[in-house]
């Protein structure tokens, strides 16, 4: 079989000012062709569960692109039309072909394409035609359109989140797309809604969580209905200004079934049911001053543990949810009320990198921190004075349970020590997310007393084992859960809960 595969992965922030160029792309993931599979196999990634399934059943595998960006602003439509022009010149170059396998996020939305992936499914399709099988993955903050279900074959989500079964996703899609490529399943797809935003952002630990128990039902239903081959539940993405953003279960079965409408619906109901739980709960700045200072009162951190580093989740500037990861206020807050012995990352800088490296490493420097991308969340700049005490490339392999084995990079970083904070200062804006981004700047976070992390979930993944308490705190940034601050002009109205609880 030849198997075409190709990666186009973005979360858009409809509210961020910046707007995601090529370039973006360029520093996080871009990677053509031969390079890929050097990059990838070997991963916990769902390209290295597409080199498996290739060595599994024979497949020849046409790659021609990998790319993500870090989530932010809408892509600009220069960077869609490129990306999309570079997969489907590889796809016509490629064919004939058997079956096609992409690797995308699901809540893409690109400047003049609210609907980026059905977008691309929908030019796929006019190339192959409707004979051959389309297998994507999405990430479980998808908003799954009425685009990409009618057009792909087979549709797989993430199952957890943090996203530790990247990798057992996309086998999952493989072998599903195995399956319809050599005749044994006709695999269509059908999707609901309800006019809910989020399902508590897909969160899977933690306690009363309701994701967990809608997947075990989920699951199920998957192993006991005839005909359904998957069922996919994704949270949403609720930063998005689109029409069919939101929480959705989509289900993929052998044909098309009047059943797997009903299991998806029903399946929707339970969501409904559970629209009320959340299981973030975010501190005001000043009653997370207190709990960190408790926390060093009781002699927390040093060790890993029971008493290791209390985590501090920056959860409304986070770079995972789209925020540019630059805010000031958590850092301004542990300023002025006197918190030492801590650190915290990442500030998306590049500028204060620079004076850094041109101060070097045990000088002191003074700069104004942050607070470019949109002083208006999360704090404007703040002037600070401080001794450089690292500097490094950023880059790192991570080791974590998430998409263990991959590179990444923080690009040129700086560790500035300001009156007993170290702040790991970058220059590419990025969430916190494996213990190899700390030991890059030069940090053991193991052994530290406080770690403040401008994260959401997926750090939790990695950091929550060694650490003896996990806090999160509301400043003020982007990705506020308090989606009546957002001016909403595309999504489909009322919507749970900004219109109703």
């Amino acid at each position: 079989m030849r198997v075409f595969v190709a990666s186009m992965k973005h979360e858009s922030h409809s509210f961020c000012r910046s707007r995601t160029d090529i370039d973006a792309f360029r520093r996080r993931d871009y990677v053509l062709g031969p390079a890929i599979p050097k990059r990838f196999r070997g991963t916990r990634t769902e390209w290295g569960a597409a080199f498996d399934a290739a060595d599994e059943y024979g497949w020849e595998l046409i790659h021609p692109l990998a790319a993500g960006a870090v989530p932010a602003g809408l892509v600009t439509s220069a960077a869609f039309d490129h990306l999309s022009e570079v997969i489907l010149a590889g796809l016509k170059d490629a064919t004939p072909i058997d079956g096609i396998l992409l690797i995308l996020h699901g809540a893409m939305i690109a400047e003049g394409y609210d609907d980026a992936e059905g977008e691309l499914l929908i030019r796929v399709r006019k190339l192959v035609g409707w004979d051959i099988p389309i297998a994507i993955t999405l990430d479980m903050h998808a908003n799954v359109t009425d685009e990409m279900a009618r057009h792909c074959s087979i549709l797989s989500t993430y199952r957890t989140t943090p996203h530790v079964d990247l990798y057992e996703t996309g086998m999952r899609s493989a072998r599903l797309l195995q399956r319809a490529m050599t005749g044994e399943v006709h695999p269509r797809v059908v999707v609901a809604r309800r006019a809910m935003i989020d399902l508590d952002e897909g969160r899977t630990i933690g306690l009363d969580a309701p994701m967990p128990e809608i997947l075990r039902i989920a699951n199920q239903a998957e192993n006991t209905i005839a005909g359904v081959l998957t069922v996919s539940v994704q949270a949403g993405y609720p930063w998005a200004d689109i029409a069919q953003a939101g929480t959705s279960v989509a289900v993929t079965g052998d044909g098309y079934q009047a059943r797997y409408i009903e299991l998806a619906e029903q399946l929707m109901d339970e969501c409904w049911k559970r629209r009320h739980i959340s299981t973030i709960d975010l501190m005001p700045l000043d009653s997370a001053i207190a709990a960190i200072k408790a926390h060093q009162l009781k002699g927390g951190g040093a060790k890993i543990g029971e008493h290791g580093p209390l985590l501090v989740g920056d959860f409304t500037d986070c770079p995972a949810g789209g925020a540019g990861g630059d805010g000031t206020n958590l850092l301004k807050a542990m300023l002025d009320g006197g918190i030492n012995d801590a650190v915290l990352g990442f500030v998306n800088d590049s500028a204060a990198v620079q004076a850094g490296k041109a101060a070097g490493v045990g000088a002191a420097i003074s700069v104004k921190l942050g607070g470019k991308c949109d002083p208006d969340f999360g704090g404007g700049p703040l002037e600070v004075t401080g001794r450089v005490v690292h500097l490094s490339d950023g880059n790192y392999v991570r080791k974590g349970p998430m998409a263990t084995g991959t590179s990444g990079s923080l690009g040129p970083t700086m560790t500035i020590a300001i009156n007993g904070i170290r702040v790991v200062v970058c220059s590419h804006s990025y969430a916190v997310d494996d213990r190899e981004q700390f030991r890059a700047a030069g940090i053991d976070p193991d052994h530290e007393h406080v770690l403040a992390c401008k994260a959401m979930n997926h750090f939790r993944a990695d950091f929550e084992p060694v650490s003896s308490g996990l806090i999160y705190v509301d400043s003020g940034g982007v990705c506020s859960t308090n989606y009546l601050r957002f001016p909403y002009t595309k999504l489909r109205r009322p919507m749970s809960p900004i219109d109703f609880s």
